[in-house]
Protein backbone atom coordinates (compact mmCIF):
# COMPACT_ATOMS: atom_id res chain seq x y z
CA UNK A 1 0.00 0.00 0.00
CA UNK A 2 1.44 3.39 -0.94
CA UNK A 3 0.28 6.90 -1.69
CA UNK A 4 0.28 8.15 -5.27
CA UNK A 5 -0.60 11.83 -5.01
CA UNK A 6 -3.98 11.93 -3.29
CA UNK A 7 -4.75 8.31 -4.29
CA UNK A 8 -3.74 4.98 -2.74
CA UNK A 9 -2.10 2.18 -4.75
CA UNK A 10 -2.81 -1.40 -3.63
CA UNK A 11 -0.59 -4.19 -4.96
CA UNK A 12 -0.41 -7.83 -3.87
CA UNK A 13 0.90 -11.16 -5.14
CA UNK A 14 0.40 -14.57 -3.54
CA UNK A 15 -0.97 -18.07 -4.03
CA UNK A 16 -4.68 -18.54 -3.47
CA UNK A 17 -6.25 -21.36 -1.40
CA UNK A 18 -6.36 -23.66 -4.47
CA UNK A 19 -2.76 -22.83 -5.38
CA UNK A 20 -3.69 -20.44 -8.17
CA UNK A 21 -1.52 -17.32 -8.52
CA UNK A 22 -3.26 -14.15 -7.35
CA UNK A 23 -2.16 -10.68 -8.47
CA UNK A 24 -3.80 -7.40 -7.44
CA UNK A 25 -3.12 -3.92 -8.83
CA UNK A 26 -5.73 -1.34 -7.82
CA UNK A 27 -5.76 2.44 -7.53
CA UNK A 28 -8.20 3.95 -5.02
CA UNK A 29 -8.74 7.61 -5.86
CA UNK A 30 -9.44 10.61 -3.67
CA UNK A 31 -11.53 13.22 -5.54
CA UNK A 32 -10.74 16.85 -4.80
CA UNK A 33 -12.74 18.09 -1.80
CA UNK A 34 -13.91 14.60 -0.82
CA UNK A 35 -14.55 14.57 2.95
CA UNK A 36 -13.57 11.72 5.29
CA UNK A 37 -14.21 10.84 8.94
CA UNK A 38 -11.44 10.85 11.57
CA UNK A 39 -12.07 10.63 15.33
CA UNK A 40 -10.24 9.84 18.56
CA UNK A 41 -12.17 7.49 20.86
CA UNK A 42 -11.04 7.69 24.52
CA UNK A 43 -11.66 4.63 26.70
CA UNK A 44 -9.81 6.13 29.68
CA UNK A 45 -6.74 8.29 30.46
CA UNK A 46 -4.35 5.68 29.03
CA UNK A 47 -6.33 3.83 26.36
CA UNK A 48 -7.60 5.34 23.13
CA UNK A 49 -8.05 4.66 19.44
CA UNK A 50 -7.54 7.09 16.58
CA UNK A 51 -9.52 5.89 13.56
CA UNK A 52 -9.89 7.31 10.07
CA UNK A 53 -12.57 5.97 7.75
CA UNK A 54 -12.84 6.88 4.05
CA UNK A 55 -15.85 5.70 2.02
CA UNK A 56 -17.02 6.16 -1.58
CA UNK A 57 -13.51 6.47 -3.03
CA UNK A 58 -13.54 5.44 -6.73
CA UNK A 59 -11.36 2.44 -7.56
CA UNK A 60 -9.89 1.03 -10.77
CA UNK A 61 -7.46 -1.69 -11.79
CA UNK A 62 -7.30 -5.46 -12.07
CA UNK A 63 -7.35 -8.64 -10.01
CA UNK A 64 -5.89 -11.74 -11.70
CA UNK A 65 -6.73 -15.23 -10.37
CA UNK A 66 -4.95 -17.88 -12.39
CA UNK A 67 -5.88 -17.13 -16.00
CA UNK A 68 -8.94 -15.04 -15.14
CA UNK A 69 -8.69 -11.25 -15.01
CA UNK A 70 -11.28 -9.12 -13.21
CA UNK A 71 -11.23 -5.51 -14.37
CA UNK A 72 -12.50 -2.74 -12.07
CA UNK A 73 -13.48 0.73 -13.22
CA UNK A 74 -16.80 2.56 -13.39
CA UNK A 75 -18.90 1.59 -10.37
CA UNK A 76 -16.02 0.21 -8.28
CA UNK A 77 -15.29 1.72 -4.87
CA UNK A 78 -12.71 1.52 -2.11
CA UNK A 79 -12.92 2.02 1.66
CA UNK A 80 -9.92 2.97 3.79
CA UNK A 81 -9.77 1.97 7.46
CA UNK A 82 -6.72 3.39 9.23
CA UNK A 83 -6.10 3.62 12.95
CA UNK A 84 -3.70 3.35 15.84
CA UNK A 85 -3.97 3.50 19.59
CA UNK A 86 -3.64 1.69 22.90
CA UNK A 87 -6.43 -0.83 23.40
CA UNK A 88 -7.93 -2.61 26.41
CA UNK A 89 -7.19 -6.33 26.68
CA UNK A 90 -10.61 -7.34 25.39
CA UNK A 91 -13.01 -5.45 23.13
CA UNK A 92 -16.06 -6.09 20.97
CA UNK A 93 -17.36 -4.07 18.05
CA UNK A 94 -19.68 -3.77 15.09
CA UNK A 95 -18.53 -2.15 11.88
CA UNK A 96 -20.59 -1.55 8.78
CA UNK A 97 -19.70 0.28 5.57
CA UNK A 98 -20.91 0.60 2.00
CA UNK A 99 -20.30 2.72 -1.09
CA UNK A 100 -22.03 3.27 -4.41
CA UNK A 101 -24.61 5.16 -6.41
CA UNK A 102 -28.19 5.30 -5.15
CA UNK A 103 -31.09 7.75 -5.53
CA UNK A 104 -28.98 9.65 -8.09
CA UNK A 105 -26.23 10.33 -5.53
CA UNK A 106 -22.82 8.94 -4.61
CA UNK A 107 -23.23 7.57 -1.08
CA UNK A 108 -20.81 6.19 1.50
CA UNK A 109 -21.99 4.63 4.77
CA UNK A 110 -19.76 4.37 7.85
CA UNK A 111 -21.20 2.88 11.04
CA UNK A 112 -19.59 1.57 14.23
CA UNK A 113 -20.99 0.20 17.44
CA UNK A 114 -20.39 -1.24 20.93
CA UNK A 115 -16.72 -0.30 21.28
CA UNK A 116 -17.47 3.45 21.53
CA UNK A 117 -20.25 3.23 24.16
CA UNK A 118 -19.71 5.55 27.09
CA UNK A 119 -16.78 7.40 25.50
CA UNK A 120 -18.73 10.39 24.19
CA UNK A 121 -17.43 9.70 20.66
CA UNK A 122 -18.81 7.74 17.70
CA UNK A 123 -17.48 6.70 14.30
CA UNK A 124 -20.84 7.12 12.55
CA UNK A 125 -21.32 9.21 9.41
CA UNK A 126 -22.83 9.24 5.95
CA UNK A 127 -21.04 10.72 2.94
CA UNK A 128 -23.24 12.09 0.14
CA UNK A 129 -21.56 13.42 -3.00
CA UNK A 130 -18.31 13.82 -1.07
CA UNK A 131 -19.77 15.70 1.92
CA UNK A 132 -19.77 14.12 5.40
CA UNK A 133 -22.78 14.29 7.71
CA UNK A 134 -21.53 13.24 11.15
CA UNK A 135 -23.83 11.19 13.41
CA UNK A 136 -23.05 11.84 17.06
CA UNK A 137 -25.57 9.31 18.39
CA UNK A 138 -24.92 5.65 19.06
CA UNK A 139 -26.78 3.57 16.48
CA UNK A 140 -29.09 0.69 17.34
CA UNK A 141 -27.77 -2.58 15.90
CA UNK A 142 -29.93 -5.71 15.79
CA UNK A 143 -28.73 -9.02 14.34
CA UNK A 144 -28.83 -12.73 15.12
CA UNK A 145 -25.66 -14.17 16.67
CA UNK A 146 -27.08 -17.60 15.87
CA UNK A 147 -27.54 -16.77 12.19
CA UNK A 148 -25.36 -13.94 10.89
CA UNK A 149 -26.82 -14.38 7.40
CA UNK A 150 -30.26 -13.29 8.64
CA UNK A 151 -31.09 -9.61 7.94
CA UNK A 152 -29.53 -6.98 10.22
CA UNK A 153 -31.17 -3.71 11.32
CA UNK A 154 -29.17 -0.51 11.83
CA UNK A 155 -31.10 2.54 13.00
CA UNK A 156 -30.52 5.82 14.74
CA UNK A 157 -32.75 7.03 17.60
CA UNK A 158 -35.57 9.41 16.72
CA UNK A 159 -35.55 11.48 14.64
CA UNK A 160 -34.35 8.60 12.47
CA UNK A 161 -31.50 9.79 10.28
CA UNK A 162 -30.48 6.18 9.62
CA UNK A 163 -33.08 3.49 8.94
CA UNK A 164 -31.47 0.55 7.14
CA UNK A 165 -31.75 -3.19 6.69
CA UNK A 166 -28.59 -5.07 5.75
CA UNK A 167 -29.17 -8.37 3.91
CA UNK A 168 -26.05 -10.57 3.78
CA UNK A 169 -25.16 -13.10 1.08
CA UNK A 170 -21.79 -14.30 2.48
CA UNK A 171 -20.21 -14.59 5.94
CA UNK A 172 -16.42 -14.64 6.32
CA UNK A 173 -16.30 -16.36 9.69
CA UNK A 174 -13.04 -16.89 11.62
CA UNK A 175 -12.34 -18.30 15.09
CA UNK A 176 -9.09 -18.27 17.09
CA UNK A 177 -8.53 -19.28 20.71
CA UNK A 178 -4.92 -19.85 21.83
CA UNK A 179 -4.99 -18.86 25.47
CA UNK A 180 -4.34 -15.15 25.84
CA UNK A 181 -5.21 -14.53 22.18
CA UNK A 182 -8.78 -15.07 21.02
CA UNK A 183 -10.74 -13.78 18.06
CA UNK A 184 -14.31 -14.35 16.93
CA UNK A 185 -15.17 -12.57 13.68
CA UNK A 186 -18.27 -12.74 11.52
CA UNK A 187 -17.80 -10.33 8.60
CA UNK A 188 -20.86 -10.43 6.37
CA UNK A 189 -21.07 -9.03 2.85
CA UNK A 190 -24.39 -7.96 1.41
CA UNK A 191 -26.66 -5.03 0.53
CA UNK A 192 -28.09 -2.08 2.46
CA UNK A 193 -31.66 -0.92 1.81
CA UNK A 194 -33.64 1.85 3.49
CA UNK A 195 -32.92 5.54 3.97
CA UNK A 196 -30.46 8.04 5.45
CA UNK A 197 -30.69 11.74 6.17
CA UNK A 198 -28.02 14.42 5.70
CA UNK A 199 -27.19 17.37 7.97
CA UNK A 200 -29.39 19.50 5.70
CA UNK A 201 -32.39 17.26 6.37
CA UNK A 202 -32.38 15.71 2.90
CA UNK A 203 -33.65 12.11 2.84
CA UNK A 204 -31.71 9.77 0.55
CA UNK A 205 -33.19 6.44 -0.49
CA UNK A 206 -30.66 3.61 -0.19
CA UNK A 207 -31.36 0.81 -2.68
CA UNK A 208 -29.18 -2.34 -2.45
CA UNK A 209 -25.94 -0.54 -1.69
CA UNK A 210 -23.11 -3.11 -1.62
CA UNK A 211 -21.10 -3.30 1.60
CA UNK A 212 -20.52 -5.30 4.76
CA UNK A 213 -21.36 -5.51 8.46
CA UNK A 214 -19.35 -7.34 11.08
CA UNK A 215 -19.60 -8.69 14.61
CA UNK A 216 -16.17 -9.01 16.27
CA UNK A 217 -14.96 -9.98 19.73
CA UNK A 218 -11.23 -10.00 20.50
CA UNK A 219 -8.93 -10.70 23.43
CA UNK A 220 -5.14 -10.33 23.59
Amino acid sequence: MRGEGSATRLRARCRGPQGLPLEVDLLVGMPAGHETLSVVVPWDERRFQYTSKHTARPASGTVRIGGDVLAFGEGAWGTLDHGRGRWPRSVAWNWGAASGRTDGRTVGLQFGGRWTRGTGATENAVCVDGRISKIGQELQWHWSRGDHLAPWSIRSPEPAGVDLVFTPFHNRSTRTDIGLLANRTDQCFGHYTGSIRTDDGERIVVDRLLGWAEDVRMRW
